[in-house]
C-alpha cells in the first residue's frame, strides 16, 4: 500500500467515523421519522453487545447471513446507532462500497483504522466495535477478521453477507464465531414494523409447541382450541387484506417504504438482479451466457410446484451439472429453499426436488412484473406454500435428526416434518380443503398426525388423525 492509497483510506475512514451515525440513522426510521421497532434478531444481537460491554463475555464475533433485502443492513444500523461509545470506537464499513471507492483490501482498511485510533489493536484499553457489511466481497474475510479478533479481547465484530458464509468457515473460525441467520420477516414482524401491532405474549410459542410437540391429532386440536381467544384478540383490529399483502411482498422489510405495489416489484426485481450480477459471481464462476439465463430459470421455477432438471436442461440448452451448480448458488444466496423428496437417499436422487422461494415476494414479482397468464387467486396457493416453507425452515433450522421433505407420490402432501421420532404431514392451500392428500401421505409413511393449513376453520377428523389449521393461526408462530 503506497502513501497515496494510505491517505485515501485515511480520509475515507475519517469520513465514515464522522458521517456513519447520520447515514445509518436514516435506515432506522419509518416514513414519519419514528424509530422502527426492532425485530427479534436485533434483541438477540443487543444482548451479545451488552454482555460484552458490561461483562467482557463471549461471543464477540457475530456473522449475520441472509437473503439480500431481508434487512441485514438495517439490523446493523439499529445496533450501531444504539451503541454509546466514543465516536471513533465504532466503525461501519460496507465492503461493496469500499471496494468500489478505494479498491483496497479489508486488511488495508483495518491497518489504516489502527492509525486513526493512534494505537495497535493489542493496546486497546476500551472496546471498539467493527460493523463489516457485505463481507463476501473480501475473499479472505474470515482469516482477516480472525486475526483481528485474536489480537485483542476489546474488539467486537459484526459481519453480514450471503448464506455462503456458513460454508466457508474453517474450524479455527467457527470456534470463535456465532452465526445468527436473518430470515425474511414473519407475519407478526411485518405487522409490528408496519402498524406497530404487537404479538400477544406467549401465543406464537404455544401454537408452535402444539404443532410440533403434540402426540396425536386430538392433543394438537385441543391445544389449538385452548388458544382460540388469544388468536381472535390478535386479529380483531387487523385489516383483512393484510394476509394477502404479506404473501405478496411483506416478507421483505424494504417493501414497507412504498405505497404502490408496482414500485415494490420493481425494487424486488432490482434486488434479484443484484444477487445474480454481484453476489452469485462471488460464490461460483459462471460465464456471461449462463448468468443471463438465471432470471429465466427462476421464472420457470416460479410457475411450477416441482423442478425437473432434465426438462430445464433441454429448455435452456445446458448440462445437468451446470444447472445443479446454478440451483446450489440459489440456495446459498437464500433465494431458493430446496425440499427433497421423502424416502431413502437413493430415492431422493432419482426423484425431483421441490424448490420454494425463501421470500414469496420474489415469486410474486415474476407473476406481476414479468407477466403471467395466472390471476392472483390462481397462484396465491404457491405463495402460501413459500410462506409455510419459510416458517418451517426458520423454526426447524438445520438440526441433527430433523428433516423437511415432501411426498413425491402423485397427490402427495406438500411437507413432511421429521423430528424426535415423529412424522408430521402438512398440506397447504386456499379454499376449503379436505384431508385426502394428508391422510394418503400419513398412511403411506406411518405419520403421527396430519395438518392442513388453509383458510378453513379449525377442525379435526379423529379417524384420519388430521387437523385443519387456519392460516390465521399458522402465521402467528
Amino acid at each position: 500500500m503506497n502513501a497515496e492509497q494510505k491517505q485515501k483510506i485515511s480520509v475515507y475512514l475519517r469520513n465514515q467515523l464522522s458521517q456513519a451515525e447520520n447515514r445509518l440513522s436514516a435506515l432506522t426510521m419509518d416514513r414519519e421519522r419514528k424509530p422502527l421497532l426492532k425485530r427479534s434478531a436485533a434483541l438477540i444481537l443487543e444482548k451479545y453487545v451488552r454482555n460484552f460491554s458490561q461483562y467482557g463475555k463471549e461471543p464477540r464475533w457475530v456473522a449475520i447471513p441472509g437473503l439480500r433485502g431481508a434487512g441485514k443492513t438495517t439490523l446493523l444500523a439499529q445496533i450501531y446507532t444504539g451503541l454509546s461509545c466514543a465516536y471513533n470506537h465504532k466503525l461501519y464499513i460496507s465492503l461493496d462500497e469500499a471496494k468500489k471507492v478505494l479498491g483496497v483490501s479489508l486488511n488495508d482498511i483495518l491497518v489504516a483504522y489502527e492509525e486513526v485510533l493512534g494505537m495497535p489493536f493489542e493496546n486497546l484499553k476500551s472496546p471498539i466495535y467493527l460493523f463489516i457489511d457485505e463481507v463476501q466481497y473480501e475473499e479472505n474475510w474470515g482469516l482477516v477478521l480472525k486475526s483481528i479478533y485474536d489480537r485483542s479481547k476489546n474488539i467486537f465484530i459484526f459481519c453480514t453477507g450471503s448464506s455462503a458464509l456458513s460454508l466457508q468457515f474453517n474450524p479455527d473460525i467457527s470456534r470463535r464465531l456465532v452465526l445468527e441467520k436473518l430470515y425474511p420477516m414473519s407475519f407478526t414482524e411485518y405487522m409490528l414494523l408496519k402498524d406497530r401491532k404487537y404479538q400477544i405474549s406467549g401465543l406464537g410459542r404455544a401454537i408452535k409447541n402444539a404443532l410440533f410437540n403434540s402426540g396425536s391429532a386430538k392433543r394438537l386440536y385441543e391445544t389449538l382450541k385452548s388458544v382460540e381467544n388469544g388468536v381472535s384478540r390478535y386479529w380483531v383490529d387487523v385489516n383483512r387484506f393484510e394476509i394477502d399483502n404479506y404473501l405478496k411482498y411483506g416478507t421483505l422489510p424494504f417493501a414497507l417504504q412504498y405505497s404502490e405495489e408496482s414500485l415494490i416489484y420493481s425494487q424486488v426485481e432490482q434486488t434479484l438482479s443484484n444477487i445474480i450480477s454481484r453476489d452469485i459471481p462471488q460464490m461460483s464462476k459462471f460465464d456471461s451466457a449462463t448468468l443471463s439465463k438465471m432470471n429465466q430459470i427462476l421464472y420457470s421455477v416460479a410457475s411450477s410446484s416441482t423442478t425437473s432438471l432434465t426438462s430445464l436442461a433441454k429448455t435452456f440448452e445446458m448440462s445437468i451439472s451446470t444447472l445443479l451448480n446454478i440451483f446450489e448458488v440459489f440456495e446459498k444466496s437464500e433465494v431458493l429453499l430446496r425440499i427433497y423428496p421423502h424416502g431413502s437417499h437413493f430415492g431422493q436422487v432419482k426423484k425431483p426436488s421441490k424448490y420454494l422461494f425463501v421470500s414469496s415476494a420474489y415469486r410474486n414479482m415474476f407473476f406481476n412484473l414479468i407477466g403471467s397468464i395466472y390471476s392472483y387467486d390462481n397462484y396465491k396457493g404457491f405463495l402460501l406454500e413459500d410462506i409455510v416453507g419459510l416458517y418451517l425452515y426458520r423454526i426447524l433450522g438445520l438440526r441433527f435428526g430433523v428433516s423437511l421433505t415432501y411426498d413425491s407420490s402423485e397427490g402427495g402432501a406438500d411437507f413432511i416434518v421429521t423430528l424426535e421420532g415423529k412424522k408430521i404431514v402438512i398440506e397447504t392451500g386456499y379454499g376449503e380443503k379436505n384431508f385426502n392428500q394428508v391422510e394418503s401421505t400419513r398412511n403411506r409413511i406411518k405419520g403421527t398426525y396430519g395438518i392442513s393449513v388453509s383458510s378453513s376453520e379449525l377442525s379435526i377428523d379423529e379417524n384420519k388423525q388430521c387437523v385443519s389449521l387456519p392460516i390465521n393461526y399458522f402465521l402467528l408462530m
